[in-house]
């Protein structure tokens, strides 16, 4: 799923707004293939959050987030065109996590496969809790 969305990134929009707690996203395609594997990736993720099954383990920015899970909520919700997710703590700290994590999505989806090579910053001020 997640190779499909980054092989066809192109056919996806996406617009990532930062709040005072997280962000607010919206990830939508014309694809009706795509948006079926939006929601799809979105409610995977979500389960990953709740259950703590992390993934890109090597990438500091998803390691922390993960470890960061409990002080994380997220809403999903199914749009007919894709999904909106908010992302919000009332830790400032992950906050600053949050948003970094949304820029590095939406870096993904500006870039594809080339992209998600690479390791995802994390903010300069976020005070780290894994190793």
């Amino acid at each position: 799923m997640f190779h499909t969305l980054l092989a066809r990134h192109t056919e996806i929009r996406r617009k990532v707004t930062q709040t005072a707690q997280g962000i607010d996203t919206l990830t939508t395609s014309d694809s009706p293939e795509i948006v079926a594997l939006l929601h799809d990736h979105a409610h995977e993720m979500h389960r990953r959050m709740t259950e703590g099954f992390g993934l890109r383990h090597w990438d500091p920015a998803f390691a922390e987030i993960f470890a960061q899970k409990d002080k994380v909520r997220m809403q999903v919700e199914i749009l007919p065109d894709g999904v909106r997710v908010i992302e919000t703590s009332d830790d400032p700290n992950v906050v600053l996590l949050i948003q970094a994590h949304g820029a590095q999505v939406s870096r993904f989806v500006a870039g594809g496969a080339k992209v998600a090579a690479q390791e995802s910053p994390l903010p300069d001020a976020y005070r780290r809790v894994t190793g």
